[in-house]
């Protein structure tokens, strides 16, 4: 009987096999039939490609919490506890994006943004398991589509999961972020570097102004409404502005986070063109 190989010749056939990179391997998105990899696309178009993807997944999760703001400040619905847990997950949600802009699309970005889908997800679970165990409870807050604020909000964690699990199955990203050709939008020129600076600051200046408006709120009705006891799962409605002059807040920030955006991105191009010039008086030193 005919032996196929020896036992030396199957470790070394292995120990090639596992040496392989873990971006090395086969990409999923061939075994798929999905015609998206380096034999479609070029490295620069996969680049594009993917910040591309991460700047709508910001832009949409910016919706959402500008959203719940004017809810806030423009019809008077205070968030509950379940809401602000689902809130902070929508924030987490945005970090994996934001990290992938900044430095590159790597697994763990995603990795972070899937936990706090989970932890979201979990809050609007609970509160939709709360509201539809009594046939008579009206739900919390407004309905829109026919669906309450937290049903949506669990439809967008399980949509983002989702989301990220494709994305991991895209291997190109991760080979040329791991390969140093994708450096993040802090490496490259132009109106994507722009477009994300702008974006994630105007996400941070919508959760900072959605947190102090939170103290605030915490400091002036918790204590009159709720004493040193637990406070209502559905807060009763509390001050606000107008929805046209709340709109107004939120874009304003928007228009500031533009102006900064725009300004990081100057002082960027002028700290590129300062390390070449240092570089290049090395060079010549030489």
């Amino acid at each position: 009987m005919a032996v196929d190989a020896s036992p030396r010749d199957l470790d070394a056939r292995l120990d090639s096999r596992f040496a392989q990179g873990a971006h090395e391997r086969p990409d999923p998105f061939e075994l798929l039939g999905v015609v998206v990899s380096k034999q479609y696309l070029t490295d620069a178009q996969t680049i594009n490609l993917s910040r591309l993807i991460n700047i709508v997944a910001l832009i949409g999760l910016l919706g959402v919490l500008a959203g719940s703001l004017n809810l806030q400040l423009g019809v008077g619905e205070q968030p509950c506890p379940l809401c602000l847990i689902q809130r902070s997950g929508m924030i987490g949600l945005a970090v994996g994006p934001a990290m992938n802009l900044l430095w590159g699309t790597r697994p763990r970005h995603y990795a972070l943004s899937m936990l706090a889908a989970l932890v979201g997800g979990a809050a609007s679970t609970r509160q939709i398991l709360l509201h539809i165990s009594d046939p008579n409870d009206p739900g919390y807050g407004p309905a829109v589509f026919g669906w309450h604020l937290y049903t949506w909000a669990f439809v967008t964690f399980l949509v983002g999961v989702a989301g990220m699990a494709i994305l991991l199955m895209w291997n190109r990203p991760f080979e040329l972020t791991d390969q140093g050709v994708d450096r993040g939008v802090l490496g490259q020129q132009g109106w994507m570097r722009r477009t994300s600076y702008a974006i994630i600051m105007w996400v941070a200046y919508i959760v900072f102004f959605w947190v102090i408006l939170d103290l605030l709120t915490i400091g002036i009705t918790v204590l009159p409404e709720c004493g040193l006891g637990l406070c209502s799962d559905n807060p009763t409605s509390g001050w606000s502005f107008d929805s046209w002059t709340a709109w107004l807040w939120i874009f304003g920030l928007g228009v500031v986070a533009a102006i900064i955006g725009t300004i990081a991105d100057i002082k960027q191009i002028e700290r590129n063109e300062d390390k070449e010039e240092v570089a290049e008086v090395e060079l010549l030193s030489e």
